[in-house]
């Protein structure tokens, strides 16, 4: 089944200061591609109450076809706390942005946004720089319908304008690159997500947060399951029986650390929702008396489960006991 592209790209001069030039020298602040607040709809909505909201994309950069995990946050400390900044930046890290210096001061960015067969977005970024036969029309875009503010530098342009981009011809989804940057942020969220705001009311929101948690979590235990040690035991494209389970439940104000996931496979994952099961704060399973006539689970009780190398992802204590309390035996207080 082909991907399909969304109708609208969002074209982008950079200049040297977000890309970290300071006096005309590479320096030490960071990279990012700031974006206009006219473009905001473009990418996923943030929260105007939580400060710093973010979210993590699936961004293919222009050199690969790899996707590679990228952080995109809206720094509104102006209005959500006390600050100066109100505005939305994509961070560029080691993934798509090789030893700090791919892209340079007034490349123009192309970006569009892809959806594979089962409707999950990616961003496929293109870049093009003055040297190159496209540029001088991508410039005329840009200068024919900048949005406001942000002159010549930033615009959304329909993708059937955009036909003469041979490269939009030969995007491929690869497999997934998570950067050590991503990984050292994902620690720094809260395992209690309501200790920084409400659930999402966007469903897009909603829907890359989760992929980015499966990500994060799949990742940590190696892309195995923490009870039967198996991999992916039915990996097809983009369908797999390997899932992150939330410990402490996102609907109860399970947050998106990965210290609040665990990897199971699909039935364990159901059954552990289910409360059919729990764990114990020294990483044992822990069968409910009334599940133990069903042998796929007797079976399991008392198993030692596996754990990260990495401890900040190991199964948080905290969240393993709001289970134990809330969760162990639902399965007897709800229907099937």
């Amino acid at each position: 089944m082909k991907n399909t592209f969304e109708s609208v790209a969002y074209i982008r001069k950079l200049n040297a200061h977000e890309l970290g030039y300071r006096g005309g020298r590479l320096g030490g602040a960071g990279r990012y591609f700031l974006v206009s607040k006219g473009a905001a709809g473009f990418f996923p909505p943030l929260s105007e109450v939580i400060v710093n909201d973010n979210v993590i994309l699936d961004v293919i950069p222009p050199f690969s076809d790899d996707v590679v995990l990228t952080k995109y946050v809206y720094h509104n400390d102006r209005i959500a706390g006390e600050g100066t900044r109100n505005e939305y930046r994509l961070y560029l890290n080691t993934g798509n942005d090789p030893d700090r210096n791919y892209f340079q001061p007034e490349d123009i960015v192309v970006m569009v946004k892809v959806l594979d067969a089962e409707n999950n977005l990616t961003y496929k970024m293109l870049r093009y720089a003055v040297s190159d036969r496209e540029y001088a029309k991508l410039n005329s875009l840009l200068e024919a319908a900048p949005l406001s503010g942000h002159t010549q530098s930033h615009a959304l342009i329909a993708l059937k304008e955009l036909t003469f981009l041979d490269a939009l011809r030969k995007i491929k989804i690869g497999k997934k690159i998570i950067p050590e940057e991503i990984i050292n942020e994902a620690f720094e969220q809260p395992v209690d997500h309501a200790l920084v705001g409400e659930e999402d009311k966007e469903e897009v929101t909603r829907v890359i947060r989760s992929r980015s948690f499966r990500d994060l979590v799949l990742y940590f235990y190696e892309d195995r399951c923490a009870i039967t040690g198996k991999d992916l035991l039915i990996d097809y494209r983009f369908f797999s029986n390997l899932e992150a389970a939330h410990i402490l439940a996102r609907a109860s104000g399970g947050g998106s650390h990965p210290s609040n996931g665990i990897a199971l496979e699909r039935n364990l994952h159901w059954a552990f929702d289910k409360g059919f099961f729990t764990l114990t704060t020294d990483y044992t399973v822990e069968i409910h008396p009334e599940a133990m006539r069903v042998p796929y689970l007797s079976s399991k009780h008392g198993q030692e489960i596996s754990v990260p190398q990495d401890d900040r992802s190991k199964p948080n204590k905290g969240s393993i006991h709001w289970h134990r309390d809330n969760v162990f035996g639902l399965f007897l207080r709800t229907e099937a």
